[in-house]
């Protein structure tokens, strides 16, 4: 009974997980003299390792166990999430206007165990770029973004809320910064 028991609950971490990323924009107002800007984004997945997978399962030894993957590509969410950020502030979406470019250095989320809880920590690191209608560089910027949530399950729930959660915390920083909304205005 205490093996078979022991290996049901070992075969969830060995069971590869494919989860959707759900990304919600802040609840940011319009940005006066956004409706009349158009703005194209682009994103690139420019990951240097795991890029097959945004996470590993562990065990309850903090073995890594089988993959997390995400539903869609990694550049793809995070396209379509700065898209959804940039309409909740009235910027319209299409080409005339500057091109947002987002290089995606980093998205992955890792688990740990605890006494009573567990811990998952995400990292989501993107370089983004603005540039003129007329090609030129106007804006660049690194943003490191780091997410914690307390956890009871290594699971691909929990590894793409947290993600999400760092990429918010990314696009706040962002938004933040007066220097991109200067940039998108560009002329």
């Amino acid at each position: 009974m205490i093996v078979a028991l022991a290996a049901m609950l070992s075969a969830c971490a060995l069971t590869e997980d494919v989860v959707p990323i759900v990304y919600t924009p802040a609840a940011a107002g319009p940005v006066p003299g956004a409706e009349g800007i158009l703005v194209t984004v682009t994103a690139i997945d420019a990951r240097a390792k795991d890029r097959d997978r945004i996470s590993t399962k562990i065990n309850g030894y903090g073995m890594e166990m089988a993959a997390i993957r995400a539903e869609r590509e990694v550049a793809e969410v995070v396209r379509e999430a700065l898209s959804a950020e940039l309409r909740q502030r009235g910027y319209g979406l299409g080409d005339g206007g500057p091109r947002v470019e987002v290089r995606v250095a980093v998205f992955h989320a890792r688990f740990s165990n605890g006494f009573m809880v567990g811990k998952a920590e995400a990292d989501v690191d993107l370089a983004v770029s603005v540039i003129s209608p007329e090609g030129r560089a106007i804006y660049s910027h690194d943003l490191k973004a780091r997410a914690k949530r307390p956890i009871q399950v290594a699971s691909g729930k929990n590894a793409a809320a947290t993600l999400s959660d760092a990429l918010a915390d990314d696009f706040k920083a962002l938004f933040a910064d007066e220097a991109f909304g200067r940039a998108l205005a560009v002329r």
